[in-house]
């Protein structure tokens, strides 16, 4: 039993677009449609509103960077996902603003097996906010998702729900589909550790009592023929993420994606006095170590069930890293996976996924690929 209905993609990113895969998706009776689209449908705006008001399943998604269709990346377009299952939709508003814990983040089903989480990438707090949905999740619940925006980093709608288009929001999507997650990234450490002894959630200001772009600047200069003069910032810093070290002796990475006056600026928060590594990164072995992780994932499969569709949620910074190698990574993932199971995903601002030891986390130039399961009697239907 396929978990798809169908997939549709077109490049032409207009409501009517939208309007008329949609309509062509209802034929195979989705109970639930997962929408990617690329940066010009963040304009949509109330044209959008006023279509998704009409339509009779609940939808989510949001805007990222890149499409990604079972090998193939796509820069531009839309991309409609049938769902099999049923879903449930909710919506956590200003969420830079309320703070994580004076909001009630429940789930409305106990048959709930399953929650993507697709957020604003430029808000705050994303971090509190996971760990409420974990501490309401059950143990064998599986959680994954990504960020939402584009690479202008302009605040903006970016999110797609029932109720419309979201900024600064989070969205909660509980699925009845079990799924298992393949997480790798493949970052090496190139210099530290360093202590982030001043943060302002996703904002260092200190590393080592020192201001943080004038220390990360000099040791990236130190470490290759770069010059933060003579480029933008982010040209520079996504090829240098940090890494943040964890009590398991695993890396959290983290992409330092813009510089202000008050310091660097992280797609994701960073705790005070924690320990931070600037990383970099070889195309072989980030490549693979997405596919290893989906090979490992596979391995770990129980018998009794069978791999169906997959989501994949690929950073956008490995994407920029890699360049023309970002393809053999797609190409490495779909052949562990099978040329005949469907992939489809984007290209975020920020990965989730609830890893093996019950951290929920968000990740930064990570590869997390989710596996749907399909018991052995259900496929042979």
């Amino acid at each position: 039993m396929a978990v798809f209905t169908d997939v549709r993609f077109t490049s032409d990113v207009t409501v009517q677009a939208l309007a008329e895969s949609v309509s062509l998706l209802m034929s195979s009776n989705p109970k639930g449609i997962m929408l990617l689209c690329t940066d010009k449908a963040a304009s949509w705006g109330e044209t959008f509103n006023l279509w998704v008001n009409k339509l009779k399943v609940p939808i989510f998604g949001g805007v990222f960077p890149g499409l990604i269709v079972n090998s193939r990346f796509e820069p531009k377009g839309i991309l409609a996902v049938g769902l099999a299952n049923d879903i449930h939709v909710s919506v956590i508003e200003n969420i830079s603003n309320i703070s994580p814990h004076s909001v009630n983040v429940s789930l409305t089903s106990s048959s709930v097996h399953s929650v993507v989480i697709m957020v604003d990438a430029l808000s705050r707090q994303i971090d509190g906010y996971l760990q409420q949905v974990l501490h309401s999740i059950s143990d064998d619940c599986c959680v994954f998702g990504g960020g939402a925006g584009t690479l202008a980093f302009h605040p903006q709608p970016c999110l797609f729900s029932p109720k419309g288009m979201h900024q600064d929001a989070m969205l909660l999507v509980e699925m009845t589909t079990e799924w298992d997650l393949a997480v790798g990234h493949g970052w090496e450490v190139l210099a530290g550790p360093y202590l982030a002894n001043k943060v302002d959630d996703n904002r260092i200001v200190e590393l080592n009592f020192e201001s943080a772009d004038k220390l990360y600047q000099r040791v990236v200069e130190e470490h290759s023929s770069l010059l933060f003069d003579e480029h933008d910032f982010f040209d520079i810093a996504k090829t240098f993420p940090f890494g943040l070290a964890r009590l398991d002796d695993t890396v959290l990475i983290r992409d330092p994606i813009k510089v202000d006056e008050k310091g660097l600026i992280c797609a994701g928060d960073i705790p005070e006095n924690t320990m931070l590594y600037i990383m970099r990164g070889d195309a072989q072995k980030l490549i693979s170590a997405a596919s290893g992780a989906v090979r490992n994932t596979l391995v770990n499969m129980i018998s009794t069930q069978h791999m169906g569709d997959c989501i994949l949620f690929d950073c956008v910074s490995r994407q920029l890293f890699l360049r023309d190698e970002f393809t053999r990574e797609l190409q490495q993932i779909h052949a562990e996976l099978g040329q005949h199971h469907r992939l489809v995903g984007g290209l975020v601002l920020g990965e989730i996924a609830l890893d093996e030891s019950g951290i929920l986390s968000l990740h930064n130039k990570t590869a997390v690929t989710a596996l749907a399961r399909v018991n052995a009697e259900e496929r042979v239907r």
